[in-house]
């Protein structure tokens, strides 16, 4: 929808390849008032409605449009906007030389033109080519709060031809910018984000927790899984979701929503402080589960300790990064029907040697002496049936006799515990 009104915007003039393009500065405000979603660049009415499911994603837009209201600290990358119709103008500087350092002829003519301000009438098109659910959060925020409608987003504005040229050519840039986009990866989620709570918490623990920062958690590696001749317990990778499993369980036994935007919106340090003890207290008491493992955690030689707890004749569960996996999912599946103390009293029934059911030729193969770590949830659902927690059925009998190599028939699950 075309506005009827002038707007000037500060503006840099670039060309990237065969695109010319301006990187201004913007008002939300503006910019809810007067961008609209890429559904132009289809003529066909069936593809534009598909972008417009994809931007129906109401969770993405609620998480944004929380993170501008509640952030203080909230950022932006540039959003990128086609333009068409109307009569865009672009008005350079006069550019002069304020002091005897240079002369203006050591400035190359057409730099000396790139910074001005865009001009549009009103009668334009304004798309976003990137950016949508940040459109769509950035509307459902002003909604809410008007006042943050003064603050400048960065925006690139390239021009858009409706012929069948210029639509192919728009389309590509579409394609190119939201396909070929690179997610954060979580390496730099651990080390960098101050949002998201789990890594807040990872990286607290590892810097000032005696059970953690000694080298018990490799912060080198990424990986689900560790050397077994590794003196660490874990990698800071698994670290980082084995806190992002305690939080949820914690978040689902209260009951309350205030975990859905610990990845969006830093919560407020002193809700941070008391979630870093209930976590701590959780991952002491997961730890201590195994009185072999909290000897050895809290061991100034705790890097001797650990591999020969994973070696034989031990061959310890939770010395394995995985292994403490499968007790934390089952602490957490037990959520409706048992509180946390209650929980963390029955997995004490656990056998905390692989070399005994359920672990035994499902995650454990004895004659090679190494682990099957592709068997972690049969594992898990066998431990649930031990436990009385889940009943025996055709599904699980099939799955154990996969992971043997044995027909369903002569399959027997492990007798539960008493």
């Amino acid at each position: 929808m075309a506005m009827s009104s002038a707007l000037y915007l500060p503006a840099i003039q670039g060309q990237f390849g065969s695109w010319l393009y301006y990187a201004a500065l913007m008002r939300l405000a503006d910019l809810q008032e007067r961008v609209r979603y890429a559904r132009e660049i289809h003529d066909n009415p069936k593809l534009s409605e598909m972008i417009q499911r994809s931007l129906d994603d109401k969770t993405r837009a609620q998480d944004i449009s929380d993170y501008l209201i509640k952030t203080q600290d909230r950022f932006f990358n540039s959003l990128v906007v086609g333009v068409h119709g109307g009569h865009p103008q672009w008005h350079p500087f006069d550019v002069k030389v304020r002091n005897n350092a240079h002369l203006l002829s050591d400035i190359d003519d057409k730099d000396r033109e790139a910074l001005g301000y865009l001009e549009f009438n009103g009668k334009e098109n304004l798309f976003a080519l990137d950016g949508q659910h940040r459109l769509a959060g950035i509307r459902r925020a002003l909604e809410k709060n008007a006042e943050i409608g003064d603050d400048n987003v960065s925006v690139l504005f390239v021009a858009h031809q409706t012929d069948a040229k210029g639509l192919r050519r728009t389309r590509s840039l579409f394609v190119a910018i939201n396909k070929k986009a690179v997610p954060v990866s979580k390496r730099d989620i651990i080390a960098l984000d101050e949002v998201d709570l789990a890594a807040i918490l990872t990286r607290r623990f590892v810097d000032e927790q005696v059970l953690f920062n000694r080298g018990q958690v490799d912060i080198d590696r990424f990986t689900p899984s560790i050397p077994a001749q590794a003196p660490a317990l874990t990698t800071i990778g698994h670290f980082y979701d084995l806190i992002k499993l305690v939080l949820g369980d914690i978040g689902a036994r209260r009951g309350d929503d205030e975990l859905k935007l610990a990845t969006r919106v830093r919560l407020p340090d002193r809700i941070i402080n008391r979630y870093a003890d209930e976590v701590l207290d959780y991952l002491e008491r997961l730890i201590a589960l195994d009185p072999e493992l909290n000897t050895a955690m809290r061991s100034k030689t705790f890097g001797e300790l650990i591999p020969v707890g994973r070696a034989a004749p031990k061959h310890r569960l939770m010395f394995r990064p995985v292994g403490l996996t499968i007790m934390m999912r089952l602490i957490a599946s037990m959520q409706k029907e048992h509180t946390l103390a209650a929980a963390f009293k029955l997995v004490k029934k656990v056998p905390l040697e692989l070399t005994k059911a359920p672990f035994k030729g499902v995650i454990w193969d004895d004659r090679r002496n190494r682990m099957i770590t592709a068997n972690a949830s049969l594992a898990l659902a066998l431990l649930q049936y031990m436990l009385g927690e889940r009943k025996a059925d055709t599904k699980l009998r099939e799955r154990l006799a996969l992971a043997q190599g044995v027909s369903g028939g002569s399959v027997r699950l492990p007798a539960r515990f008493n």
